[in-house]
């Protein structure tokens, strides 16, 4: 919006008689000629005289004298309560080049107009200022103070107390009148003078008031007057009269019913309590796949039967028990569709050797590569370690073998499987995947070197066994165009990974390892053991040196784009010689 209107004060005729007279001394063409470049007699700007200004000095005149206002542009007021609001926050923005112009123009029309402003008074022609103005920017001004301003209309509604159902009165809101607003902050703007708006509100009426509820009050009675029962086996799910009461809506037509959605939370927690988990198919590879052992179906709720149900019972006074809607839930590999899993061949192998280990470690080195066999990880998804292997806890066959605690060793359940940790990420690292999470083991440990391994090819996992400690996983997406095998063979004292899927053609190539100088491990230290008699020493574990690993690793696409380009660092604590020592 632009406003520029020019008032003149005297008429041209009567300029014209004073200028004719003036013409019959001084030759027409010498008159003005005094103010080139400079805007004529009688132009003001808002009471800014102008007279024989040039531009620059109009625009430092205009800017001076418009300033005090575009901070401060008008002032709401709602109920003892203002807002101060600048020129720009109202949308609004003062043209002082096109208003400088408008000045600069007056007179210069035609010859006649010329001498017509050299004659005017000091004040004969009033140039408004040029204002632009943005309905949007004034909008969202209004929105920054509508919260004060804005009461939200309060419905009609039952709630049970004590058994009862009983009503809470609607409540009308107000809003504040935006249009109105809008246009005095318009009408306001366009003057560029300071105003005080005071602001208008409406009355908002609640969609659901006292008397549209009482015809209804007894249906409504009947829908959260008790719970619902949903059972399924021995499981039972109730959904609560409370839960009911707060699920309750009055639509349109004065009609109460429940709305589901508000019970979703409620729907959720029995979801996934009552939720049994289908199992893939679990496949083997010798020459092609084999099935280990058939997909199992699992079992899920119906949410939109169950929905369903929920107000159907809801509406009976009497009948509100009924048994849980339920799907098999159909497991995504199965025996019916493993040739479409894309499966074509080996990708990738790794292998370690654990000889030497205790008679612990080696049955927890079993029982993980023949927990984490014959798995399936489907396009797109995590490739978790943890997950595929399962618990590590004596139900699923783990023993207490030596685990990795600080500078100490200690005994856990499953100490061992890091070994098939570091054989996993062995196969996954040369067949090219990129990985998400990945951990070096504490210590440098030469049992991960035994088979002729490069130092730093190992892996670390970790479940905690209470909280506050870190998991720690091996963990990778699969990003081929078809599913992941993961299959496990103990052979002696070997343990090797394979991977299965379709070759996605990577180029896959490891520098030469660099291994730092040793870092000193101390003095050795000592920790009593109880077990001990008084001055009794034990010797645990000899020193070792600490060292910093790095083992690159290139992978590029069958195209040669780099698909990654990066390093394994392995920062292994130096480890002082340690002694147990029985209290003094």
């Amino acid at each position: 919006m632009r406003t520029a209107p020019t008032k003149r004060l005297m008429s041209r005729r009567h300029l014209l008689a004073g200028a004719a007279a003036f013409a019959v001394a001084v030759p027409a063409a010498a008159l003005p000629t005094r103010y080139s470049g400079q805007i004529y007699p009688g132009t003001t700007v808002q009471g800014v005289r102008l007279n024989g200004f040039s531009r620059a000095e109009a625009l430092v005149a205009l800017h001076k004298h418009f300033a005090p206002y575009e901070q401060r542009a008008a002032r709401f007021g709602y109920e003892g309560q203002y807002w101060l609001a600048t020129l720009a926050e109202l949308g609004g923005q003062i043209d002082y080049e096109a208003t400088v112009d408008l000045a600069m123009n007056h007179g210069r029309e035609d010859v006649i107009d010329r001498y017509s402003a050299f004659f005017a008074p000091d004040d004969a022609v009033v140039i408004e200022p040029i204002v632009t103005f943005s309905t949007d920017k004034a909008r969202a001004y209004l929105e920054t103070i509508a919260p004060a301003i804005d009461i939200e209309a309060k419905n009609a509604r039952l709630y049970r107390k004590q058994g009862d159902i009983q009503m809470i009165d609607s409540v009308e809101g107000r809003e504040m009148n935006r249009d109105l607003a809008l246009a005095a902050i318009e009408k306001a703007v366009s003057r560029a003078v300071y105003d005080e708006i005071d602001l208008q509100t409406d009355t908002v009426t609640p969609e659901v008031n006292s008397e549209k509820l009482e015809p209804n009050k007894s249906d409504a009675i009947t829908l959260i007057g008790d719970d619902v029962l949903l059972t399924y086996g021995d499981l039972e799910y109730y959904i609560t009269a409370e839960q009911l009461a707060q699920a309750l809506i009055i639509d349109n037509t004065s009609t109460p019913t429940i709305d589901t959605g508000r019970l979703s939370d409620r729907l959720d927690a029995i979801e996934a309590d009552m939720y049994i988990a289908p199992q893939n198919v679990m496949l083997g590879w010798d020459d092609g796949l084999y099935v280990v052992n058939d997909d199992v179906d699992g079992l899920e709720m119906d949410r939109q039967a169950t929905e369903e149900l929920i107000v159907k019972l809801a509406k009976s006074a009497t009948e509100r028990v009924a048994e849980l809607p339920t799907n098999v839930a159909k497991a995504a590999a199965r025996v019916d569709n493993k040739d479409d899993l894309g499966l074509e061949g080996h990708l990738a192998y790794g292998s370690s050797s654990f000889a030497g280990s205790s008679w612990e470690r080696a049955t927890n080195v079993g029982v993980a590569a023949n927990n984490a066999s014959f798995k399936l990880v489907a396009p797109g998804e995590l490739f978790s370690f943890n997950a595929l292997l399962g618990p590590i806890s004596t139900d699923m066959g783990f023993v207490s073998g030596t685990i990795i605690n600080g500078d100490w060793t200690a005994t856990d359940i499953g100490g061992g499987v890091c070994q098939v940790s570091t054989t996993v990420f062995r196969a996954a690292a040369r067949a090219g995947f990129v990985f998400e999470e990945w951990h070096a083991h504490s210590w440098r440990l030469a049992f991960y070197e035994l088979d002729g391994s490069p130092p730093g090819f190992d892996a670390a996992i970790y479940q905690p066994n209470y909280v506050g400690e870190i998991t720690k996983d091996l963990s990778f997406y699969n990003t081929l165009d078809s599913w992941l095998l993961l299959m496990m063979v103990v052979d002696g004292e070997t343990v090797t990974a394979h991977l299965y899927g379709k070759d996605p053609g990577w180029q896959v190539s490891f520098g030469d390892v660099w291994v730092s100088d040793p870092i000193d491990p101390g003095d050795p230290v000592e920790q009593v053991n109880n077990d001990l008699a008084p001055g009794e020493r034990k010797f645990i574990s000899s020193a070792q040196p600490g060292y910093q690993v790095v083992l690159p690793r290139t992978v590029l696409a069958a195209d040669g784009t780099v698909i990654s380009d990066g390093n394994f660092v392995s920062d292994f604590r130096a480890r002082p010689e340690t002694w147990e020592v029985g209290p003094q």
